[in-house]
């Protein structure tokens, strides 16, 4: 009868040790699975993970260990109740061969762990180096996305003022030589503007830069100068410079790429003999308002032929403002915008 309780604790302290292992096994995964449902894609939340993932392997590993010295000692226990007072050395062989089984199984169950937590810190490293290049990939994306859009809004606008202008001065070379080598000058003058914002893009500066040393309101004024060339076109400017000064300076280049793009569309496709711009405070935002006299057009109509709506709506989201356009054939484009505004200074 000792015999077969000793059998029945020996495995019992056999099961407890599996049981414990593979219950640390599934709360690990449970708290890993949790860790990357909830935090988001990013090197740093990937080093944290792995850094919780790290705290819990150690607590699973003290776990395992204690609950197989503790199976240990409840064999030893066991093996050491006998019924006889005196025991023999085959009892004794016996004894020792069932302790160094349990020995073997907790060390099994320790070396099962170590590999099982090396697995656990590649496999962790690799998700880590792909969180990396993918946060990498979508910034190379996104600045790619960037730098198209900075293109269409800036340097394709004011080379297509640059070509209006240097058109003039040809068609008034023969009534007026004089107003036609003024205009051929200021061609010449805006070609060098547009070689300076194309160096400034290929070293990754902000093409706003060299405009905007003397204020939003001077930078305005030298975009508008440039697109009208010798229009006639009437500009109705009115700008808060208490709004003005309320712009944040990361806002400042996509709040003057939506005003060139708007502009020159009216200019170019509206032939719009008066526009309008705004800016003014709106409580805690600002708004902004462009808005000409021209042709007008069909908004459902151009967004499927160009990108400048989809870069005012991809610039809107980047201020975190809403946008509206109203347009219809003949009767001129309204657009405004209304954006977060830094507090006003005290």
């Amino acid at each position: 009868m000792g015999n077969v309780l000793r059998l029945f604790v020996f495995c019992l302290a056999l099961a407890a040790v599996g049981l414990t292992a593979a219950l640390t096994q599934l709360w690990m995964r449970h708290r890993a699975q949790a860790r990357q449902t909830l935090a988001p894609a990013s090197a740093t939340v990937a080093r944290a993970d792995l850094e919780a993932y790290h705290s819990d392997q150690q607590k699973a590993l003290v776990i395992v260990v204690a609950v197989s010295f503790a199976s240990l000692l409840l064999v030893a226990i066991a093996a050491g109740q006998r019924p006889a007072p005196v025991q023999t050395r085959d009892s004794l062989a016996r004894s020792r061969g069932e302790m160094h089984q349990v020995e073997h199984l907790a060390r099994t169950a320790v070396a099962n762990e170590a590999a099982l937590r090396h697995e656990r810190e590649e496999r962790q490293r690799a998700d880590e180096n792909l969180h990396i290049q993918q946060l990498l990939l979508n910034q190379a994306l996104g600045e790619k996305i960037r730098l198209g859009r900075d293109l269409h809004d800036g340097v394709i606008q004011s080379l297509y003022a640059t070509g209006l202008t240097l058109e003039s001065s040809r068609q008034k070379r023969a009534a007026d030589p004089a107003a036609a080598d003024a205009l051929f000058e200021r061609g010449l003058q805006l070609l060098n503007d547009n070689i300076r914002e194309i160096r400034a893009y290929i070293h990754t500066l902000s093409q706003s830069e060299p405009v905007m040393k003397n204020g939003f309101s001077h930078a305005l004024s030298t975009l508008l100068e440039n697109l009208r060339g010798d229009r006639a076109t009437e500009f109705v400017v009115r700008i808060d410079e208490g709004s003005a000064a309320r712009l944040d300076p990361s806002q400042i280049p996509d709040v003057l790429q939506i005003v060139r793009e708007a502009v020159s569309n009216a200019l170019r496709h509206g032939q719009a003999a008066q526009i309008t711009i705004r800016l003014h405070e709106d409580g805690a935002r600002l708004a902004l308002l462009v808005q000409d006299n021209g042709a007008g057009f069909d908004p459902d109509t151009a967004s499927r032929d160009g990108h400048g709506l989809a870069n005012f709506r991809a610039r809107a989201a980047s201020l975190g403002a809403e946008f509206r356009l109203d347009s219809q054939p003949g009767s001129g484009t309204r657009l405004v915008l209304t954006f977060p505004a830094l507090p006003p200074a005290v």
